[in-house]
C-alpha cells in the first residue's frame, strides 16, 4: 500500500513527518557520547603552584628537596642550586641569549647537580622521587624556568613545586 502525502490545507505544501528522523539523530548522539573515549594528556607533571603570589605560608613543605633559584641581577640571570651558585654559561647558545648578549646560567651544571641529588636521595614515606622546588623572581625570563623544568622532566622526576625566592642569595 502506497503512502499518501499529507498536504497542508492552509498553505497547500507537502508536510513530512520528522519524528522518526529526530529519534534516529538522538540515538546516534547517545551512541557516540557513550562510545567516545577521551585521550588523557601526555607528559603531565604533578606540580604544586604557589598560592597568594608566593607568600611564605603557601610554599609546599617538603623535606629533602632540591631547590633551584633563578634571579635577575642587573641584566644577568643568576642561579643557585641548593645555595651553591651556578656558574654562568660561556656560550650564547640560544636565540634569547644571542639577542640580549647576556649568557644565562650553565644548564649542564644544574642538570649534573640535580642528577647527583637524585642518585643520593633516600625516599621518605610517600616521596618515591626527589622533590624539586623551582624558585624564580617575577622578572626572570620564563625561558630559564622552562629550561630547568625540562631538565627535571628529562631526569624523570615527578614532584615539582614552583615558588618565589624567599631570600636573595648574595
Amino acid at each position: 500500500m502506497a503512502r499518501r502525502k499529507k498536504i497542508n490545507p492552509n498553505t497547500g505544501k507537502v508536510e513530512t513527518d520528522m519524528t522518526s528522523m529526530i529519534d534516529v539523530v538522538f540515538l546516534l548522539l547517545i551512541f557516540f557520547m557513550l562510545a567516545t573515549k577521551f585521550k588523557l594528556p601526555e607528559g603531565t607533571l604533578r606540580t604544586f603552584l604557589p598560592k597568594n603570589r608566593g607568600e611564605s605560608n603557601s610554599r609546599p613543605m617538603m623535606s629533602e628537596t632540591c631547590r633551584v633559584t633563578l634571579m635577575l641581577q642587573g641584566s644577568q640571570v643568576t642561579a643557585w642550586a641548593d645555595q651553591a651558585q651556578v656558574p654562568t654559561s660561556d656560550l650564547l647558545d640560544t636565540d634569547y641569549e644571542s639577542y640580549t648578549g647576556v649568557p644565562g646560567p650553565d644548564l649542564n651544571f644544574i642538570a649534573d647537580h640535580i642528577q647527583r641529588r637524585k642518585n643520593s636521595y633516600v625516599p621518605l614515606g610517600d616521596n618515591t622521587t626527589l622533590p624539586v622546588v623551582i624558585d624564580f623572581a617575577e622578572n626572570v625570563p620564563y625561558k630559564y624556568v622552562i629550561d630547568v623544568l625540562n631538565i627535571v622532566y628529562k631526569l624523570d622526576l615527578e614532584k615539582v613545586a614552583f615558588a618565589q625566592p624567599e631570600n636573595p642569595y648574595e
